[in-house]
């Protein structure tokens, strides 16, 4: 299975992410926001090409981390793999992507061939491809603006609205 939902640069609805008076933000909005400017694009439209930044992928899973924490009675990976399945992302893929957000987050790195079913995973900068394009048996390609740009950038904006979490962040710190 291929991310067919999500190919590239032509981008969906994505949400706004305005900044306000209150300086009061979730920790979605402040990831979504800095996994934008980390990638290149517009941090409060979304905006623009991206680019191959590890650090704005990183921040991508980190966006998928905290919208998947709607029951936190169960199991990091089970949550994590039903957000993404609930968005079209078919089992196969959301368990590459998964793997892939367990090394980057413990190793900032690709995870073992062995680890993802003898393939090798690979990142590319290449916009036109597929969010993960799981087509060869031998590896998987993980476009780097694509998943930021479409696959997340989507599954945010279909999920922030049912979306559970109540963390908010003061931005604002005013010292005496």
């Amino acid at each position: 299975m291929t991310t067919e939902l999500d190919k590239g640069p032509g981008a969906g609805p994505m949400l706004v992410c305005d900044l306000d008076e209150t300086h009061t933000y979730t920790t979605w909005f402040l990831a979504l926001r800095d996994m934008r400017t980390a990638n290149g694009r517009n941090e409060t439209t979304g905006a623009g090409e991206g680019n191959n930044s590890w650090i704005g992928l990183a921040l991508g899973m980190i966006v998928l981390d905290i919208l998947s924490t709607t029951n936190r009675d169960e199991k990091v990976g089970i949550r994590f793999r039903r957000l993404l399945t609930e968005h079209g992302v078919g089992e196969d893929d959301a368990d590459f992507i998964y793997k892939f957000r367990c090394a980057l987050h413990h190793a900032y790195g690709i995870p073992n061939p062995g680890t993802v079913g003898n393939r090798n995973l690979f990142v590319t900068p290449a916009v036109g491809a597929y969010a993960v394009d799981t087509r060869r048996s031998d590896r998987v390609l993980i476009s780097v603006p694509v998943f930021c740009g479409r696959l997340v950038e989507r599954i945010a904006y279909e999920a922030v609205p049912t979306w559970q979490g109540s963390a908010l962040i003061d931005t604002y710190v005013q010292l005496d």
